[in-house]
């Protein structure tokens, strides 16, 4: 386990993957799971729009220190000199090894899904195991409390405000389930059983 070290941040490259956008746009139009939320009918950006859209994120990613912060919250470092952060143009969900992201989100959406991809990316290279807060909780409820609880110290408000909103990505039952534990038993407590001394 290594500890946060306020002079090693992990660059953020955030690019367009060319390479596997063809196989995530056949998905997410032609998967029987996608169909129920509109991927079939969706129309992808041309290559011209997908790449403003990722400078668009580059530029909001540059306003705030959400790296440095998820570091010195947990105590830990990202143990890699640089994270690569694929854009596609369009996937059903966010995934954090590699961390992939959809270029249908709005620039500050994309900073908060970032954010919370990038606190899951920490935890698995610092080998953190899921801790269960409660006994009948599902894996990804109690793999979600820290995250909330990170977010919750890491955002500003109004970024706050985004991941919690009924129309983000992450208001399933299980995510707002965890987000309710996470307020329960106080962000502090939860970061607390995962922090090194």
């Amino acid at each position: 386990m290594k500890f946060f070290n306020n002079s090693h941040e992990p660059e953020i490259i955030i690019q367009y993957a060319s390479l596997i956008d063809p196989v995530a746009t056949y998905y997410v139009k032609n998967h029987p799971l996608t169909k129920k939320f509109g991927w079939h009918d969706w129309t992808p950006p041309d290559k011209k729009e997908i790449e403003q859209r990722v400078e668009s994120y580059k530029e909001e990613w540059k306003k705030h220190t959400i790296v440095r912060d998820i570091s010195k919250t947990l105590n830990l470092s990202f143990r890699r000199n640089a994270i690569d952060v694929y854009v596609v143009s369009g996937a059903l969900r966010a995934t954090s090894r590699p961390i992939i992201i959809s270029s249908t989100e709005k620039p500050k959406q994309f900073v908060v899904t970032l954010a919370h991809e990038l606190i899951h990316q920490i935890l698995a290279n610092n080998n953190m195991p899921i801790i269960a807060f409660g006994e009948n909780e599902s894996n990804r409820t109690n793999s979600h409390i820290i995250v909330n609880a990170v977010l919750k110290k890491v955002l500003h408000e109004e970024l706050w405000s985004i991941a919690c909103s009924a129309k983000s990505k992450f208001s399933s039952k299980e995510y707002a389930r965890a987000r309710e534990l996470s307020e329960k038993i106080g962000a502090d407590e939860v970061i607390k059983k995962y922090r090194p001394t």
